[in-house]
């Protein structure tokens, strides 16, 4: 059972959502078309890139909670995750929308401010290029408010866009924090700063914006399409 411990995780982490989905008011269900569609674009590009660095030896699962089985790799755990974990988020997305007061604008953002802090984080790649995970962490985070700046650049300054990262930020402390404290995954201290938040390398705070943000974008600019077509 303990090498199926990773694979557990991201099955537990979809449980909830997945049960709430068909709840009247957050009718969750009705969004698969474009949930799915965000899952598969992110997913594929987030997968790849994740074999990519595993083989190049930035980090390594460990077979004592992911098992010996490898696809590309990686661990069926790993590929779970990159279904389990966006499709959570998405769902809290919805939620928050639903439960909650409707949202306000808090920041004025402007495109050009989000190109800008997308090419402070394509510079401070550059200037950590000697660390694998580090600039894939960074570069995550550009191509994230690049896709933002293109698509939905006003979300930025929106209350439920804030109230949303604030729940899958304690929601992703305490996943990630489990995966690390076990530990599921070893990261080659040569390909990261070093800096831990408890167990978390400060990468994975990078890394995670960077991915369910782009997961976000994808989703609403898809669930408006098929809104459309509809």
């Amino acid at each position: 059972m303990k090498k199926h411990v990773y694979s557990l995780i991201a099955l537990a982490v979809l449980a909830g959502p997945l049960a709430f989905s068909f709840e009247d008011r957050i009718h969750f269900w009705t969004h698969w078309p474009a949930v799915g569609t965000a899952l598969a674009l992110t997913g594929l590009l987030y997968l790849f890139w994740d074999a990519m660095v595993v083989r190049r030896g930035d980090w390594s699962f460990n077979p004592k909670f992911t098992g010996t089985f490898r696809i590309f790799g990686l661990p069926v755990g790993e590929i779970l995750f990159f279904v389990t974990v966006p499709y959570a988020c998405l769902f809290l997305w919805e939620a928050v929308k639903t439960l909650l007061p409707p949202g306000t604008e808090w920041l004025t953002v402007q495109t050009p401010g989000l190109y800008a802090g997308a090419l402070v984080f394509v510079a401070a790649s550059w200037l950590f290029r000697h660390l694998g995970y580090t600039v894939l962490a960074l570069v995550s985070v550009a191509i994230f408010l690049s896709t933002l700046a293109l698509t939905h650049p006003a979300l930025a300054g929106r209350s439920e866009f804030w109230v949303w990262w604030l729940v899958c930020f304690v929601a992703f402390v305490v996943v990630n924090g489990l995966y690390t404290a076990l530990p599921t995954i070893f990261y080659n201290p040569r390909a990261i700063w070093g800096i831990r938040i408890g167990t978390i390398p400060l990468e994975d705070f990078f890394y995670n914006l960077g991915y369910l943000g782009l997961t976000l974008c994808f989703y609403l600019t898809f669930d408006g399409w098929f809104t459309t077509v509809g």
